[in-house]
C-alpha cells in the first residue's frame, strides 16, 4: 500500500469518527455503537501503518471516547417509514375538489431530530390541503407482532407556543415489526372538517 492511499484511508476514517463525535452516524443505524468500534478498530490499525506518532495521536483521540456519555453514542439517523398509501381524505380538497389526500409514515429511534428513543416509533401525517390544522382527531391503531403488545394513540402533539396540532405522537412499541392503520379527523378554520380514510402500513423498530 502506497503511502498517499494510507493518508486517504486514514482521512475517511478519522473524519466517519469525527462525524461520529458530533452526534451523526449512517441513515437508519441500528447500532451506532457497534459501528464506532469498528471504525476505531480500523483507525488504529492505519495508524500503526503511517507512522507511531500518528499511533499515539489516534490512541489519545479513542481514549477521549470514554468521556463521551453512553446515551450520546446510542444517538443515530433514521428516515421515516411510509404506510402502504396515502389516505384518500374527504371533506377538503385543493382547487375546489372534495377530497385530496393525506400522507403517513413512521419513523423509529434512535434518531437526534426529532428526538426519537430506541424501541419508539414517531407516527406523523402530512395533509395535502394546505391549511394549518386548528384541531385534530387523527389516531393509530398499532400492534407489535413480535410482541403482540398495541394500543390506539391520538396524534396531539402541538407546537410549542401557537399550540396548533403537529398530527404527530411518539409512541413505546417496543423493538418488533409494528402493523399500525391510521385514520380519523383533521378541523381547519372555517368549520372545515378533513376525514382521514384508514390507511396501512408495517414498521420495523
Amino acid at each position: 500500500m502506497t503511502r498517499p492511499t494510507v493518508f486517504r484511508r486514514a482521512a475517511i476514517v478519522l473524519a466517519s469518527a469525527a462525524a461520529f463525535g458530533m452526534l451523526s452516524s449512517g441513515p437508519a443505524s441500528a447500532a451506532p455503537v457497534a459501528d464506532f468500534a469498528k471504525g476505531a478498530a480500523e483507525l488504529q490499525a492505519l495508524a500503526t501503518e503511517v507512522s507511531p506518532a500518528a499511533t499515539a495521536a489516534v490512541d489519545a483521540l479513542l481514549g477521549a471516547s470514554m468521556f463521551i456519555p453512553k446515551d450520546v453514542l446510542e444517538v443515530g439517523l433514521t428516515t421515516p417509514q411510509d404506510f402502504m398509501y396515502p389516505s384518500p381524505t374527504l371533506g377538503c380538497g385543493v382547487a375546489d375538489k372534495p377530497a385530496t389526500v393525506t400522507l403517513a409514515s413512521a419513523q423509529g429511534g434512535p434518531n437526534l431530530f426529532p428526538q426519537i428513543s430506541a424501541n419508539q416509533l414517531r407516527f406523523q401525517a402530512i395533509p395535502a390541503y394546505v391549511a394549518i390544522p386548528q384541531s385534530s382527531e387523527l389516531s393509530v391503531a398499532w400492534i407489535n407482532l413480535t410482541t403482540f403488545q398495541g394500543g390506539i394513540v391520538k396524534l396531539d402533539d402541538k407546537l410549542p407556543i401557537l399550540g396548533t396540532p403537529l398530527l404527530s405522537k411518539i409512541v413505546d412499541t417496543g423493538k418488533g415489526t409494528v402493523l399500525a392503520t391510521m385514520f380519523g379527523t383533521v378541523g381547519y378554520a372555517d368549520a372545515i372538517t378533513c376525514t382521514v380514510v384508514p390507511t396501512v402500513g408495517t414498521f420495523t423498530v
